[in-house]
């Protein structure tokens, strides 16, 4: 059995393009869907929050059913990787559905309308093709630093289309519609996002190819009885799950920059600027991260980034009304967050491999749906908590001027919010000690498989 396969620069690059595709339109979705429901088509803030979460529910049962999937999929594209191309297409229409709400229907027909639209996009398409994405990882190449690589260059394709996205999305909405709250700017604006988002999709697809492939000749399906209750025994996928969640609830609080641009800092294009000065920052840590990671772990890298970056939080708290403390602050924060960006998927990579040292089984599509359930339900946790805290602040879109009280809800939302995720984080990053029994484990899972296949 071939061990550490090596794989070539230009695949790399292909297989970020895929969270260039993805995030050129879930990471502008992150950024302004509240804002899109709350102060263009008319939802109230609580009603958008509410149909985030409930819609987590569906998003669970949504990843466990495509971990399944791709666990029993055989074409000769592989497992994951057919996946991509068969879903492209459905990710644009559902992108250009998700943003084109009727103004003038009722709320309740809105409401309806949004529950049905942002389930289409979260729990049916962006589980079914984001989730075969991150599985590919572990299917790519066995070689701890290209798995490593492989995610970096995914989150440099996602962090730089994600400052795009939040630096063209407003500038777009107003060339198409007039200004912020015309909702054909919207609608058109992700309307030509989701069609580039699904040409990128398809030259992922074709730029990549799986090489681990166990049990050719086995037509054996995998159960859920027999796949799920054992995931629950292996400690360090607990572990992924969690700060999974809390930290993309953390994340997903760019979503109040709109707000925070308007109301606090009194221009709501601003809201770009604020990506920028945070993702620019990952950018470039996620640029000399590789060799730190190798040096300290994966799991050091993460948590030491947590710690400094609360540092760049209570610069911001100091005077969050001067655009200065937000950029040194917001400049701090995105560059301690790059270790995070880049180990977070490949960690799930080293999760397969234990498990299946653990269980004898390979499963990556059951496995790695903790990556993709983590991700959604912390975004869709977040979202409900922003439109939720908010309306406890009395916020009202209508008003030109907030009250104290929405004030202080959004002053929470961009600082004391994400801070906190980030306490939680750290704290369940002392229990993951995977890095230092990683080497033996891969070791007994390379012989057991020889064992197995004779050698082949």
């Amino acid at each position: 059995m071939q061990v550490n396969m090596r794989i070539s620069l230009r695949e790399k690059i292909s297989y970020g393009l895929g969270d260039v595709a993805c995030n050129i339109v879930w990471g502008a979705t992150m950024a302004f869907l509240t804002f899109y429901y709350t102060n263009v088509v008319g939802i109230a803030a609580a009603a958008a929050g509410t149909i985030m979460l409930i819609s987590r529910v569906f998003d669970g049962i949504s990843d466990v059913i495509m971990g399944r999937l791709i666990d029993n999929t055989k074409t000769k594209f592989g497992k994951a990787r057919p996946w991509i191309l068969w879903m492209a297409g459905p990710f644009a229409l559902a992108a250009f559905l998700l943003f084109a709400v009727p103004r003038d229907w009722s709320d309740t027909a809105k409401v309806v309308y949004a529950f049905l639209t942002y389930n289409l996009m979260s729990t049916v398409v962006y589980t079914a093709i984001n989730l075969p994405y991150g599985v590919m990882n572990a299917m790519m190449t066995d070689n701890l630093m290209d798995r490593t690589q492989l995610n970096i260059f995914r989150m440099l394709g996602s962090i730089l289309m994600g400052v795009a996205a939040n630096m063209l999305v407003i500038p777009m909405v107003r060339f198409f519609g007039g200004n912020e709250t015309e909702p054909r700017g919207w609608t058109l604006t992700f309307l030509m996002l989701g069609i580039i988002a699904g040409c990128l999709f398809l030259l992922c697809f074709f730029g990549t190819k799986e090489r681990i492939i166990l049990e050719k000749k086995s037509n054996k399906k995998v159960s859920f009885k027999t796949s799920v209750p054992p995931l629950f025994k292996n400690k360090f996928w607990v572990i992924c799950l969690i700060t999974g969640v809390t930290g993309q609830m953390g994340a997903s609080m760019i979503g109040i920059n709109p707000y925070f641009a308007q109301y606090i800092l009194g221009d709501v294009e601003i809201a770009g600027l604020m990506a920028m000065i945070t993702l620019l920052p990952m950018l470039a840590g996620l640029a000399i991260a590789s060799p730190i990671i190798n040096n300290i772990g994966k799991r050091n890298a993460i948590m030491y980034g947590a710690i400094f970056s609360i540092v760049g939080f209570i610069i911001q708290a100091i005077n969050p009304y001067n655009f200065l403390f937000i950029m040194v602050g917001g400049i701090i924060r995105g560059l301690c967050t790059a270790p995070a960006a880049a180990c977070g998927f490949a960690m799930f990579a080293d999760v397969i491999d234990y498990h299946e040292w653990q269980t004898g089984k390979r499963t990556e599509g059951m496995v790695y749906s903790a990556a993709s359930f983590g991700q959604k339900v912390g975004a869709g946790l977040g979202a409900a908590a922003l439109g939720w805290i908010l309306a406890i602040g009395s916020f009202n879109s209508e008003l030109i001027t907030q009250p104290s009280s929405a004030i202080n809800s959004i002053l929470f939302l961009y600082i004391w919010f994400p801070l906190l995720m980030q306490v939680i984080n750290i704290i369940f990053l002392t229990q993951y000690t995977l890095d230092k029994i990683y080497p033996q484990i891969i070791k007994e899972v390379y012989e057991r498989r020889d064992n197995q296949t004779g050698g082949v």
